[in-house]
């Protein structure tokens, strides 16, 4: 990740340690139902933590909150920034990208294009030359197909695309929520192998997984969320040895 390609970056000063994100009893409600009670998570500095949990669980919410989409209590810092009093713009040009499980992607536009559109805030041609190489480079499916249509994809290169165009935007903080859901094995492997390199590069990544087994396979913590409350945490090790993980998760 280049420090100097976002602006803004080199005085984002009121970074809380090497906190880059925490929640703190963080409450969200649709009207009358209560999606998240009581949350707390902490990531630090170059991790990926995992919040899993079954579909319905809160984990997307947990992530639209975070990212700034929805309205909520308790409190979220993003390197010591109030989420809730901070615009979206802000926290993006900050670092903090969110790919998010609808990928949101422009479909009459082709792959390329798609990708340099991640890259709309940043005026480094240079890096953005060089992050594209990086891209491709974890993905040569998309290098394949640079002139495709977005839309005319299959739905695992999708999801390679738009977390390319997720890194594209030079974050220090990659909020993927439930990058494997529905994908054939072979995209599954490509996406799994892809994630080491992206630490590499100095990215934290915050990432919501149904599929406990790919969680577990990469990361530094874990959350489980069910019912909208976080009901255990601990390392890949400790929650292997858990029956309720064993027997809930991973039949077993």
């Amino acid at each position: 990740m280049s420090s100097q390609t976002r602006s803004g970056s080199a005085d984002a000063a009121t970074a809380s340690g090497s906190i880059v994100l925490e929640a703190t009893d963080v409450q969200v409600s649709y009207g009358k139902v209560t999606a998240l009670r009581g949350v707390d998570l902490e990531l630090g500095e170059g991790e990926l933590v995992s919040l899993i949990g079954p579909n319905g669980a809160g984990k997307t919410t947990f992530c639209d909150t975070v990212n700034g989409f929805l309205p909520f209590g308790g409190s979220v810092q993003y390197r010591g920034m109030e989420v809730g009093s901070t615009s979206r713009d802000e926290l993006v040009d900050r670092g903090m990208i969110y790919c998010t499980e609808e990928r949101d992607l422009f479909g009459f536009m082709d792959v390329e294009d798609n990708l340099r559109l991640g890259a709309y805030a940043i005026d480094d041609e240079d890096y953005v030359d060089q992050q594209l190489e990086f891209v491709y480079d974890l993905f040569p499916r998309l290098e394949e197909r640079t002139e495709q249509n977005a839309r005319s994809m299959s739905g695992g290169e999708q999801q390679m695309l738009a977390i390319g165009r997720a890194l594209m935007g030079d974050p220090d903080l990659l909020v993927l929520d439930e990058p494997t859901i529905g994908l054939a094995p072979v995209i599954l492997e490509d996406i799994s192998q892809a994630i080491d390199p992206i630490q590499e590069q100095g990215v934290s990544i915050l990432l919501t997984e149904q599929n406990v087994t790919f969680a577990l396979d990469h990361a530094d913590r874990m959350y489980l969320l069910e019912n909208g409350e976080v009901v255990k945490t601990g390392t890949p090790e400790q929650l292997r040895g858990d029956d309720y993980i064993r027997e809930t998760y991973l039949g077993g």
